[in-house]
């Protein structure tokens, strides 16, 4: 049996990492499920892991897996490429369940390759909390993260004008969020 795909989505800073690290935890002695490490050619940050956050390549290195079709979906967002590998397709034929921690132009193209994935959408109350969030996770500068700012007000509205995700999430109460997010999974899933 085929495992399950599930995309989960947000705005920088909404907390998907945090919330599918979570679920992680709850879920895997369930269940075999893990997140799909995603490529990116930004540089590492305090406190990530190589394979672990991303596998960290040169922006050349990115390219060149590009061309030789490496990828399942990829993206160029905030002066980085982001992509997932497509070794996410022989993981789910294996019976395995994975999570891709993924943007919304990112998720559209691989809605196009595993149209049966469970799409999940996290949302938070205001931009203003988000910015605040992105300014407490002290990893970008006032720039960076008002262009995180401006992405993040664009992929909310098209979320509300054309719907890519079945499911969304509030994450103004991360336990609450944490459970909400949960229950999508164990339902999906079939778990009792």
């Amino acid at each position: 049996m085929s495992g399950k795909l599930f995309i989960v989505s947000a705005p920088s800073g909404a907390g998907k990492t945090s919330l599918v690290d979570e679920i992680l935890t709850r879920l895997r002695p369930k269940c075999p499920i893990d997140r799909c490490v995603t490529y990116t050619s930004r540089e590492i940050r305090p406190g990530e892991q190589e394979g672990i956050d991303f596998c960290y390549v040169s922006p050349q290195e990115f390219e060149k897996r590009l061309k030789e079709g490496f990828f399942l979906e990829w993206s160029k967002e905030y002066e980085h490429y982001y992509g997932s590998p497509k070794q996410v397709e022989k993981e789910l034929k294996n019976g395995n369940s994975r999570i891709l921690v993924i943007d919304r132009s990112g998720a559209k193209q691989v809605l196009k390759h595993v149209s049966d994935a469970v799409t999940v959408w996290i949302e938070v109350p205001s931009i203003a909390i988000l910015r605040q969030r992105l300014l407490q996770r002290g990893v970008n500068n006032i720039s960076q993260i008002e262009k995180r700012i401006e992405q993040a007000k664009k992929e909310l509205q098209d979320e509300e004008k054309d719907r890519v995700y079945t499911y969304h999430v509030l994450n103004d109460d991360f336990d609450k969020a944490a459970k909400d997010l949960e229950e999508i999974f164990v339902k999906e899933l079939n778990i009792l």
